[in-house]
């Protein structure tokens, strides 16, 4: 029996689900996991079904009815479901928000305000003001905000809709549509009987060019037009004189578009080790089961998880079922892709948000559809509606760029965890440097432990040094590193120097006042930017001339103290004037393919040095770096966060680990204030479990993950005072809960204080740490906070939550 309401949870950030009806002539459509359109208020906006009944929810006088179906077929089922639902719990947002994870913006709807004459507007028309009778007459078959404004250049426009509306002369009306996407390529095929012996003969005489055409398309059917022009001379007049004489038949086709068609099949390095082997192995035993298990493959780099990887996917797919592979940058995605698709063609989706907007639609469709069977993609691809799915791998899980900072503040990382829970699948983190919450789960036997200790091909991992530069006067290529560079290239090898930290110079000062130029929507100082002849903010973006003298004294004295990456690579140009040099960091990687342009020339040895933020340490096998060079091993030990020695640890290691993959002796060396930082002295060494030992006792001491639960609440909002006064009554609220019963043991607060970046694009923000060894316990708390908080909230001012932050400033 059909049942006749569907609970929906909409794309808004509004809680829970709503009522609706299902319509005859949606009939069978309509189902759970389905996305639907429907009326919310006065907008048409998309949901998706959580739920079907028989009867409406006692108390409701009518029901809205859903107005379409948006997919053939649904996106979710209860496992799923279950999946978001916890999501939308534990991360605190809407489970609307949680659910629009699974689409890509490219296949959401479009919502435009138009506005329509209302009934009584033809009648009262002649009586309106000049302004008012154009504006209302314009409107007659519907017509958008921009399109008024642009045919009634000049005049109040605004004020006009409003005194329409007002009048009741004027609807307006949020009309939802979906973005097509379309890619309509020209094709042609013959049309009517084949011509016979004679009638070929007779057009091979007229137009030898025509007839040639002819007979490509007689022996292999439809052709599209733009690849003939590449392979036969004036193919388009062909095409047209034989459409003219009625012998063939020009049509538009739906093509989907190919992010993987530049892109070379690629084969594996090597057949897989001892160690390879057993780690696939275990993660197939588990695979087999079809029950839910974690495992962390932990290697050091160069030992090959990536082949572990790629074996234990080509056995899930060889056994029928789907697997995804998630990757924290998306330069990272290709080689497995290259290799993947060689060996599995036709059934390999790339999902990142690099590629176009159409791109992403066909991707997300052939997912949809079952023909893609193995997902590749950055962290929102582990939302795609992939069916059968056997296998989760997530590469470098250590990763912060896992956590999702806008939206739903989601860690893929753990959602992977819990979606292979939902589904009862494997889940491979794998990584050289694991997160400390990781392998303390692996240490007590939650996660199963795969070890890959040596490199893959026998090579010695690489020999490193630390440089103390403490009370030297140092630019950044230290006399030993310049040395170092020197021999790497008269021994034809690579160079790579890594400084997390780009721009020219991270500020710009006046010597004569001591003037710091600051971003004016930031609590940060602007960067310098040397070649594009602008200071920049890393965070909001904004950009402004270097001038030319002091904005407070008028003084000429500008000096660039700080160091930057476009800083050294200018520094090794005048060093090397002969060498190849290659800079890649946010601000070269911007236009599309340029990522993937640099790796390139550096695989091809068309770079002999390679200068780069983090985006150059990780994943990359690059067979000629035989030194690499860390130009600054401090920087991201400054920051006020508890995890700074544990990425410092990951930055230099996996830097590191580019050194020597290929090659025979390889050297690293490390600049450093904090010669004696444990960290340091770790990742001088490789000693990974070294490192752990000492930075668990730590965390354990300070009471930090993985030994408690965090959360941040952060408020937001343009007034600085009205800001800090929400914080007053936060910290009011949060001391009134402490002292009741319930949150009395295992809640501990520190805060609310101004936040280390107090002031961001333009909002000034205070924040409070929450910290719970009970998971619910924190939970219950933050939930009660959040409901009491606002209800007695003033003014336009924000309450952020992040649960299990990755970073605490």
């Amino acid at each position: 029996m059909r049942k006749p309401f569907a609970d929906v949870a909409i794309e808004l950030a509004v809680e829970g689900a709503f009522t609706y009806g299902i319509p005859d002539r949606l009939g069978g459509a309509v189902c759970l996991g389905s996305r639907v359109l429907v009326e919310f208020g006065r907008k048409t906006v998309s949901g998706y079904v959580v739920g079907l009944k028989k009867e409406k929810p006692e108390g409701i006088a009518a029901v809205k009815d859903i107005v379409d179906v948006m997919d053939a077929e649904p996106l979710f089922d209860e496992k799923r479901l279950s999946f978001f639902k916890w999501m939308s719990s534990y991360y605190f947002s809407p489970i609307g928000l949680c659910l629009a994870l699974i689409c890509p913006p490219s296949v959401g709807l479009k919502s435009k305000k138009r506005f329509y004459p209302a009934q009584k507007g033809d009648e009262a028309a002649e009586k309106l003001a000049d302004t008012d009778a154009l504006i209302l007459k314009a409107c007659g078959n519907g017509i958008s905000l921009p399109a008024l404004l642009r045919k009634f250049k000049g005049l109040p426009v605004n004020a006009a809709i409003e005194r329409l509306k007002k009048k009741g002369f004027l609807t307006e009306v949020n009309e939802a549509k979906r973005p097509s996407h379309e890619n309509l390529e020209r094709y042609i095929e013959v049309a009517g009987e084949p011509l016979n012996h004679d009638g070929m003969q007779r057009l091979k005489k007229k137009s030898p060019a025509s007839a040639l055409l002819y007979g490509h398309l007689l022996q292999y059917g439809p052709c599209r037009l733009s690849a003939l022009k590449e392979n036969f001379n004036n193919a388009g007049s062909s095409a047209r004189r034989l459409e003219k004489n009625g012998l063939a038949r020009v049509f538009l086709r739906q093509v989907s578009r190919d992010p993987l068609k530049d892109i070379r099949g690629k084969e594996p390095p090597s057949e897989p080790t001892a160690e390879q082997w057993a780690a696939i192995e275990s993660i197939l035993s588990s695979v087999k089961k079809k029950s839910f298990s974690t495992h962390l493959l932990y290697g050091v780099t160069g030992a090959g998880k990536t082949l572990v990887y790629l074996k234990a996917l080509e056995e899930v797919i060889s056994a029928g079922r789907a697997a995804m592979l998630l990757v924290p940058e998306i330069a990272l995605a290709e080689w497995p892709a290259a290799y993947l698709m060689q060996r599995f063609p036709g059934m390999v989706a790339l999902l990142h948000s690099s590629l176009s907007a159409g791109e992403r639609a066909d991707e997300w469709r052939r997912i949809l559809s079952g023909e893609a069977r193995i997902v590749v993609g950055a962290r929102s691809a582990l939302f795609s509606p992939i069916k059968d799915l056997g296998l989760i791998i997530v590469d470098e899980e250590h990763e912060a760029s896992y956590k999702q900072e806008e939206g739903v503040k989601y860690h893929a990382r753990d959602a992977s965890v819990l979606l292979g829970k939902c589904l009862g699948l494997t889940v491979v983190l794998g990584s050289a440097t694991p997160s400390v919450e990781s392998f303390f789960n692996a240490k007590k036997g939650r996660y199963t432990l795969n070890t890959l200790s040596r490199r893959a091909l026998g090579l010695k991992m690489p020999e490193v040094q630390v440089q103390d530069v403490r009370g030297k006067h140092l630019r950044p290529i230290s006399e030993k590193l310049h040395c170092l560079i020197k021999d790497a290239l008269e021994n034809n090898g690579q160079a790579m120097l890594l400084l997390n930290r780009r721009g020219f110079s991270n500020f710009l000062m006046c010597r004569e006042c001591g003037f710091c130029f600051l971003c004016p929507n930031c609590s940060v100082s602007l960067t310098m930017h040397k070649k594009e002849r602008a200071l920049k903010c890393h965070y909001c973006g904004q950009n402004s001339p270097i001038p030319d003298t002091c904005p407070k004294c008028r003084g000429i004295k500008l000096v660039e103290p700080g160091t930057g990456t476009e800083r050294v690579e200018e520094e090794i140009g005048k060093l090397f004037p002969s060498a190849r040099i290659e800079r890649m960091d946010r601000d070269t990687t911007r236009r599309r393919g340029s990522a993937k342009g640099i790796i390139g020339r550096v695989e091809a040895r068309e770079v002999d040095i390679l200068v780069g933020t983090q985006m150059i340490s990780k994943g990359h096998d690059f067979t000629g770096i035989g030194l690499v060079g860390i130009v600054s091993g401090d920087t991201s030990l400054a920051i006020p966060d508890f995890r700074s020695a544990e990425r410092t640890f990951q930055l230099i290691t996996q830097a590191a680990g580019r050194a020597g993959r290929r090659t025979g002796e390889s050297k690293v060396l490390i600049q450093t204030l904090s010669p004696d930082n444990y960290c340091l002295k770790h990742a001088s060494q490789h000693d990974y479990e070294g490192f752990y030992e000492e930075e668990i006792a730590i965390r354990k001491d300070a009471g930090y993950p993985p030994f408690v639960r965090l959360c941040i609440l952060r408020l937001e909002g343009r007034d600085e005072l009205k800001v800090a006064e929400a914080a007053k009554r936060l910290s009011a609220l949060s001391n009134s809960l402490l002292g009741a019963k319930a949150f009395r043991r295992g809640i501990t607060i520190l805060g609310p204080c101004a936040a280390p970046l107090s002031r961001l694009k333009g909002l000034f923000r205070w924040h409070m740490l929450v910290k719970s060894a009970e998971v619910w316990a924190m939970h219950e708390f933050v939930r009660t906070i959040i409901s009491e908080f606002n209800e007695k909230k003033k003014g336009p001012i924000a309450l952020m939550v992040d649960v299990d932050p990755a970073m605490t400033v």
